[in-house]
């Protein structure tokens, strides 16, 4: 019989069972009502395409109606806790401190969420007052974003609800031991606490004169910004408070308080209600109606059956399921964790060397974040106003080259390695055929989606709506749209969208905060007073992503970084496009990088039997080929940009 406090500790909460409750019927509101407005994005579509001129302000209802929607995910997603925050050093701490750091986090996380919900209400009323109305609908575009500030002071009651759960657990004891903290973090939080605690005395007793210094020093003054944020992040806090927060206080020293509460609320009432924003939910629900479909399955068949009489086939039919597959979800995990159920357990059966297997899925996996659609391609496009469908058609090139080069890489260890996999099947008649027959629509729906922003016949959100509804509609139509399913796709789209938002309102006052202090210019100044060749410089930013990319998500990594970086790219005159997916490359090499690369601790989950070297040991000769194929999309840059040219 278990202890009653670790029992309490164990289960979870009754007002957590309440909290989802509550929620979940409003976030499955908001998804509803984004599949619904992609169904008359896909009308509209199909009257301009038959030449009766479409519908009228699509931009606006787009806008409008999405900000709400996805306002309505964010309540529903903070009682899942799914905030991101980057857990390093999480196993190093006891248990004890580990709660306290959640609480401190959840703390934080309020303070943000009530901020940006006072700032947006508030906004709203001078929206209301002053009378703003869309331009060719009249709607009031006031009491939209009213919609929004309720909802997010809703999202605010139910973090201070689980603020108040994560105080509760403080005051709990386990009978199993705390367990002990390692020194490095209480070093690392002794000297947190006392900058943070110095910079609070300081700032608090003479605002005036803190900023005076800090914009004096601007380029120190941002540096121990940097020193802070990135020891809050190590000490667990969620990223998107600390961006948020650090971004607000920094542009008041440089600008003053009223400039810093507008930053709040204009920018992200503006991200909400930019139409092309609408293009990552979208993309999401497409990727999780494939999912529910069983398109991956699907794609393997057909890729089983083009390759299974070559040796290694079931290898390299991993990777074209991997691409295929990636190609309708957009996400490396996604891709890595179902082709990890899918052709572990049948390149096992049939005798591949467990390195072989397990690396091959480890790096087939990134290339569902590669090849169109992407969601960590539309992020970066977001940050940094690219254009969303210009980085999808740069990627293709850069997709297939990568699957190329890890069949040959399959190709030479199993020539080099004869029984690393058995020989070859003969292909069964008729297989083939069958396979692709039944592949179709996973080939038609890829087409549609990408074809169509290639050939300039969808925008980027009309795209997106493409390839949702035809993702529905698939699901649909072979049954697999029961309550479970529907429920686990309104759940994963609510989770995955309210934190990539939640992420990018800290980003937004953090990048510009970052903006006014000058220090992507600065930089750009510095280097180019070095004398040293841009692809040095190149070189190092690399070797910096690849180590971020192996122990953090890609997500937090543009997050972080995109605000500085990007401006020095294209200060040394190289092109936007193009650098977007090399840091999307190098960052997917990342995660199959031993000894931290994520992708590689998600098969050692699948198979648990296979020793973590057997994994790292699989996974070197892809690494090896990723190192290739970044040098060549680095020293000829018209593999990325030859395409987006083209259109």
């Amino acid at each position: 019989m278990p202890h009653p406090q670790t029992d309490v500790l164990s289960r979870k909460p009754v007002i957590d069972v309440v909290l989802h409750r509550v929620t979940r019927p409003l976030a499955f509101a908001g998804v509803l009502g984004m599949l619904a407005v992609a169904g008359v994005t896909v009308v509209a579509v199909l009257l301009r395409w038959s030449g009766l001129g479409g519908l009228a302000a699509m931009n606006e209802i787009t806008g409008m109606l999405f900000a709400v929607a996805i306002a309505a995910t964010l309540p529903a997603a903070t009682a899942q806790r799914v905030h991101l925050r980057i857990d390093l050093l999480g196993g190093m701490m006891g248990s004890r401190l580990r709660r306290l750091m959640d609480l401190l986090g959840s703390l934080l996380l309020l303070l943000f969420l009530t901020l940006l919900a006072r700032e947006v209400y508030a906004y709203s009323g001078r929206l209301i007052a002053g009378g703003r109305t869309t331009t060719i609908l009249g709607w009031p575009v006031g009491q939209f974003v009213r919609a929004v500030g309720i909802l997010l002071w809703a999202t605010v009651g139910v973090q201070a609800v689980t603020t108040a759960q994560d105080l509760r657990r403080m005051t709990l004891r386990e009978t199993a031991g705390d367990g002990r903290t390692h020194p490095l973090v209480w070093v690392l939080l002794l000297g947190t606490a006392v900058a943070l605690a110095w910079l609070v005395w300081w700032g608090w007793g003479d605002f005036r004169g803190m900023s005076r210094a800090v914009t004096n020093a601007p380029l120190a003054s941002v540096g121990m910004g940097f020193v802070l944020l990135w020891a809050a992040l190590l000490l667990l806090f969620p990223v998107s408070a600390v961006m948020g927060l650090m971004g607000l206080v920094g542009t008041a020293l440089f600008l003053d308080w009223r400039p810093a509460w507008s930053v709040l609320s204009s920018e992200t009432v503006g991200f909400l209600t930019n139409p092309q924003v609408a293009a990552l939910p979208l993309f999401l629900l497409m990727g999780s109606f494939a999912m529910v479909a069983g398109l991956s399955d699907d794609v393997y068949r057909l890729a089983r059956a083009a390759l299974a009489r070559y040796r290694g086939g079931l290898a390299l039919a991993t990777v074209g399921g991997c691409a295929g597959f990636g190609a309708v979800t957009g996400s490396s995990l996604a891709t890595v964790a179902t082709f990890g159920r899918i052709s572990l357990p049948q390149m096992r059966a049939a005798g591949y060397a467990p390195g072989l297997a397990s690396g091959t899925v480890a790096a087939g996996g990134t290339l569902g974040a590669l090849i169109p659609p992407s969601a960590p391609i539309i992020l970066f496009a977001l940050l940094t106003e690219a254009s969303i469908g210009q980085l999808f058609v740069a990627a293709v090139i850069p997709g297939l080259l990568a699957a190329a080069l890890y069949m040959t890489t399959i190709a030479l260890f199993v020539r080099m390695n004869p029984t690393a996999a058995p020989i070859a099947e003969p292909r069964v008649p008729g297989e083939l055929r069958a396979a692709f027959a039944k592949a179709g629509p996973v080939t038609i729906l890829f087409g549609a989606v990408i074809g169509g922003l290639y050939a300039g016949v969808f925008t980027a959100t009309e795209s997106a709506a493409v390839g949702a509804i035809g993702a529905f509609v698939m699901a649909a139509w072979r049954g697999k749209l029961n309550r479970h399913q529907i429920l686990s796709v309104m759940g994963e789209t609510t989770a995955i969208t309210a934190m990539i938002y939640m992420l990018i309102f800290g980003a937004m006052v953090f990048s510009f905060f970052v903006g006014v202090s000058q220090l992507p210019e600065t930089l750009t100044s510095i280097v180019g007073g070095l004398n040293v060749q841009p692809l040095l410089i190149i070189a190092l930013l690399l070797l910096v992503y690849l180590l971020l990319g192996s122990v953090m998500d890609s997500f937090a990594i543009m997050i972080i970084t995109v605000p500085i970086v990007t401006p020095l790219i294209l200060g040394m005159g190289y092109d936007l496009i193009w650098w977007g997916i090399i840091m999307l490359v190098i960052v997917e090499t990342g995660l199959i990088t031993p000894p931290f690369g994520i992708n590689l601790f998600v098969i050692r989950s699948v198979q648990p039997d296979v020793p973590l070297t057997t994994v790292f040991k699989g996974a070197l000769p892809f690494v090896l080929s990723d190192f290739l194929r970044l040098a060549l999309l680095v020293l000829f840059p018209a593999l990325v940009l030859w395409l987006p040219s083209q259109m």
